[in-house]
């Protein structure tokens, strides 16, 4: 893709989202947030960098620019300038505990201030140990929504352990979350979401696909093809990096695809064996047998790979052949995808191209993609001063979608 159709907005309308623009803000509510959004952001600059405190110019300048931004807050809340609307006070945090199958998981609830009942979303997670994620939670707090961030299995303070259940179990931990929302009286029981970020990109749809209570759905960097493709993918990618010759990256691939193959079915253990012995004695033997699949440890017998039993059998039987399509396909909530063109773990072309087509061949039209070409995998910036930053651009996304969709 070019850059002009990666940076565009995939809908069936073929139009753009627009920037939502309240009016009739009173100016004194304007001023008063805003004072406090740089009071804070002077609060951190403050306290982590010691220099800048002990520099009479320093907060000299600091202070010139406050002023500057009061006033000119007074000028844009008497023209009804204000993209979205931040409570004076700020949101509050709970700790809080809820059961999925028998399982305490615990977390935080990020709750915005106000009277009424906030819509809200939880928060997905991506593979392996993750906790719950307070820089979400609490940017979703600040902009209207309530937030539920929570420990994964065995992580943190929550029970139970993940290893122990396919993936795709998870979406059910999701949805108890959920429900425990739905029993909060500060909340919107009917606008309750997901957001979930890599493998919780996964989940969402997953999650939304089974129960009528999640209300939208938001996947970053969510795969739309196998967890198995996925790591292919992710593979070929780590070989690259690491000065692979591309004749030689897709013999491995090619390998890596005979060998996965028996290890998931039990079958074709003579040709796996064969290829495995033969291409021990390449060139790219190394680098590809210290990848974390070790796809040059010698093969069970296929007995072996066929019990339930199996500690492999969870990736190759369960998760590494996981279809996303029929929750794809059976999505009926607003739905947005985010991904970065520089995202070197999911193959994004093929996915945005997978998931407008289930989408749209199943007759939906109220879902967006959005492509950011210089971000990676977290939607972070892969290049220039701020690499490594979240892309602001990635936030505004999400924030005018959430305008448009729930608020």
């Amino acid at each position: 893709m070019n850059s002009t159709t990666e940076t565009a907005v995939f809908r069936s309308t073929g139009q753009d989202l627009p920037f939502a623009r309240p009016s009739n803000v009173q100016s004194t509510r304007f001023r008063d947030a805003l004072i406090l959004r740089v009071n804070m952001a002077l609060q951190v600059t403050l306290a982590t960098r010691a220099e800048v405190v002990h520099s009479r110019t320093t907060q000299c300048c600091l202070a010139c620019f406050v002023l500057a931004l009061i006033l000119y807050a007074e000028g844009c809340s008497s023209r009804g300038e204000l993209s979205i609307g931040v409570d004076d006070r700020g949101p509050t945090e709970q700790s809080i505990h809820f059961t999925s199958k028998g399982v305490t998981l615990a977390g935080t609830l990020v709750l915005p201030k106000g009277s009424l009942r906030h819509p809200a979303v939880v928060l997905l997670h991506g593979s392996g140990p993750q906790s719950r994620d307070l820089f979400m939670a609490r940017w979703f707090g600040a902009h209207g929504l309530a937030a539920l961030a929570y420990d994964k299995r065995g992580v943190g303070e929550s029970g139970g352990d993940f290893r122990t259940v396919p993936f795709m179990e998870l979406a059910d931990d999701g949805l108890a979350a959920v429900a425990y929302l739905q029993s909060r009286q500060e909340i919107d029981s009917h606008r309750i979401g997901v957001w979930g970020l890599s493998q919780g990109g996964w989940l969402g749809p997953l999650a939304a696909s089974h129960s009528p209570d999640v209300a939208f759905v938001i996947a970053v960097s969510g795969p739309g093809v196998s967890p198995g493709e996925q790591m292919l993918f992710y593979y070929a990618n780590e070989l690259r990096a690491d000065g692979m010759p591309e004749e030689d990256v897709r013999r491995a691939d090619a390998l890596r695809r005979i060998v996965w193959h028996y290890r998931s079915t039990g079958e074709g253990y003579e040709q796996a064996k064969l290829e495995q012995e033969r291409d021990r004695k390449q060139r790219w033997h190394h680098q590809v047998s210290v990848q974390q699949d070790h796809l040059f440890t010698p093969l069970e017998a296929p007995a072996e790979v066929k019990r339930p039993d199996n500690p492999q059998a969870r990736w190759y039987r369960q998760e590494m052949i996981y279809d996303p399509l029929p929750a794809l396909q059976a999505l009926r909530v607003p739905s947005l995808f985010i991904f970065g063109g520089e995202d070197r773990l999911v193959p994004v072309e093929e996915s945005i191209a997978v998931i407008r087509r289930a989408l749209t061949q199943s007759g939906k039209s109220n879902f967006t993609i959005r492509l950011l070409p210089r971000d990676d995998h977290q939607l972070r910036l892969a290049d220039g001063p701020k690499q490594g930053e979240v892309d602001p651009e990635y936030l505004q996304i999400m924030q005018t979608w959430l305008q448009k969709q729930v608020n």
